[in-house]
């Protein structure tokens, strides 16, 4: 009796291990499921998730599909043979490391810090980092967990607002041309895409166009685009009055402008600036790593141009406030 009641007992005891066996496997499958499901909802949104180790320039133990965003893939950093400090911009690498030191000194969980990075291409890239500090009972950072986004765009706008802001601040205590034609252009080619160009004035009793001020140009560009009769193709195409966005040969328009092809110019940008309904000015800008201006870039400088138009229009208006001085005290 006892001998069936110990076999009985080893027979439960036996059902129970398959039974917990059986449980754990579908719970380990189940969670195998969810892992994977994550990692498919993480690949597809917009955002780069890492885990590090809190070492010399973050060695990554996992990183999501989306780092190809940047150029690379998933195994340079998780072999080793990438850190990600190897891509942070070096002018930023080193606030970086600071921040994140004085937060683990400081026992943060987490926070978020705004940096540079360089794309396996060389281009530069801006995100933002969250990053979540795991650590023990003890105090010891185990691991760092970081999603990073891209968010390029967004400093590239507020850039453009920002030298938009300053030009018009500084427009509003200039009185002196020159002065005026060298801060207008400082801030068109304080914008990324921008890198050369330069400002004409029309000549008032001609009608010419005449180059006032130039950046970035080479001195056979400037020898033979310096100036413009009021019949050349060039100055007509001023004189319509709307912007003109295209690529640099494509602006060629006589045999003369066959010596700026080796200008290596791509997207260009023609802007009339206007005082009241006349043309008094154009702006000439150009990129030589873009081929196409985007919407916000042509939106600040054409804004820039209207800004400029204003700032002759009230000096005109305070000229001729002081000539009625004159006359009158004559």
């Amino acid at each position: 009796m006892a001998k069936a009641t110990l076999n009985s007992a080893k027979k439960g005891s036996a059902s129970r291990q398959k039974s917990c066996k059986y449980l754990n496997e579908i719970a380990l499958c189940s969670a195998l499921e969810m892992a994977k499901e994550l990692i498919s909802v993480i690949n597809k949104v917009p955002v780069t998730v890492f885990l590090w180790r809190p070492e010399k320039y973050w060695p990554a133990d996992f990183v999501s599909e989306n780092i190809k965003q940047f150029g690379y893939t998933v195994e340079e950093f998780t072999s080793g043979k990438l850190l990600y400090g190897n891509i942070v911009h070096p002018d930023d690498l080193e606030r970086v490391e600071r921040e994140l030191s004085r937060r683990i000194e400081e026992d943060y969980v987490d926070f978020s810090q705004e940096y540079r990075i360089i794309t396996k291409s060389g281009e530069v890239r801006w995100v933002d980092e969250r990053t979540f500090i795991e650590a023990d009972e003890n105090g010891v950072v185990k691991y760092l967990k970081g999603i990073i986004i891209d968010i390029t765009d967004r400093k590239r706008k507020e850039k453009l607002l920002y030298i938009q802001r300053d030009l018009g601040i500084a427009l509003s205590t200039s009185n002196y041309l020159d002065e005026t034609l060298d801060k207008l252009l400082d801030s068109c080619l304080q914008i990324d895409e921008i890198n050369a160009g330069g400002i004409y004035l029309v000549n008032e009793e001609t009608g010419d166009l005449t180059l006032a001020i130039h950046r970035g140009l080479s001195p056979i560009f400037v020898e033979n685009a310096s100036y413009f009769n009021v019949n050349s193709p060039n100055t007509r195409l001023v004189m319509i009055g709307q912007p003109v966005y295209k690529q640099h040969i494509d602006l060629l328009l006589t045999s003369r402008d066959e010596a700026l092809r080796q200008e290596n110019l791509r997207a260009t940008a023609i802007i009339p600036v206007k005082s009241g309904k006349k043309v008094i000015a154009a702006f000439y800008l150009s990129s030589r790593t873009e081929y196409e201006l985007s919407d916000s870039v042509r939106t600040v400088i054409e804004t820039i141009a209207t800004q400029f138009g204003v700032f002759i229009s009230r000096i005109r208006l305070e000229e001729q406030l002081k000539e009625c001085v004159k006359k009158r005290k004559a």
